[in-house]
């Protein structure tokens, strides 16, 4: 009886430990084209010391987050943005850096290139958001495209704990071939105030968390410091999703 318990206790911890795992397989397969990678091309023109350098043409790539039906999509400004990185390395006060974008695509997974606007740039939370653009020649019924978007279950949203498991899904790079992956890790913090954060080992800016349930918990950014990205943190997906619809609101 005592070894037959002891099996059952064994098989019942091998059960609840394969759990997570099978909830964040069936994210990568149902879910992963929520995550996109995003071209940006842009001009820049930086001014110091009363003197005005030449101007720049910069193409960037960042990893990005779909959060709705319509392509809105959500990612770190800072991966977007050189101003912070080209200020940093200027040493004269007065210095100012101007960026001009002249083109923003998500890059599909069928290797398609849907153009897109950048609908807001937010400095202080390291936030850009971004929605496709109906070109001028494209049809009526391409228009109303839907996008694969991140799943949400905000009615039950259980704020996660010191040391819950959890996943960041992204893509790799084009050298291999844009695949979908998951990072797993584990939450360091839960920062309350004045904002609240979460503080997760072994993420990248962009990407969406999630937690052993398959609930989204929010997308990695810059914890921004004097206009300066001074560390990683997860912004709740609650905060995301109420400044998408200010976003809308604004949006003519």
């Amino acid at each position: 009886m005592k070894l037959f318990t002891f099996i059952l206790i064994i098989s019942c911890h091998v059960v609840l430990s394969a759990k997570p795992e099978k909830v964040w397989k069936n994210i990568l397969d149902q879910n992963a084209d929520c995550v996109t990678w995003v071209s940006v091309t842009m001009r820049v023109e930086v001014s110091a010391g009363g003197r005005s350098m030449p101007p720049q043409e910069q193409k960037l790539e960042a990893i990005g987050t779909i959060i709705a039906e319509d392509g809105l999509t959500v990612l770190s400004l800072s991966t977007v943005d050189p101003r912070a990185k080209i200020l940093s390395r200027l040493r004269t006060g007065g210095a100012s850096v101007q960026v001009n974008y002249t083109e923003v695509l998500l890059l599909m997974p069928d290797g398609s290139e849907v153009p897109a606007k950048i609908l807001l740039k937010d400095n202080d939370l390291d936030l850009a958001y971004v929605l496709p653009i109906a070109e001028e020649n494209q049809a009526k019924e391409e228009t109303s495209k839907s996008f694969p978007f991140v799943p949400s279950k905000q009615d039950n949203f259980q704020t996660p704990q010191v040391l819950d498991e959890v996943v960041s899904m992204s893509k790799l790079g084009r050298n291999l071939y844009r695949q979908s992956t998951l990072r797993r890790g584990a939450v360091n913090a839960v920062i309350e105030k004045p904002r609240q954060y979460y503080v997760i080992e072994n993420t990248s800016p962009g990407t969406p968390v999630f937690d052993k349930d398959g609930t989204w918990l929010g997308v990695v950014v810059y914890k921004m410091e004097r206009g300066q990205p001074s560390a990683i943190v997860t912004l709740p997906s609650k905060d995301i999703l109420e400044i998408a619809e200010q976003v809308r609101t604004r949006t003519p």
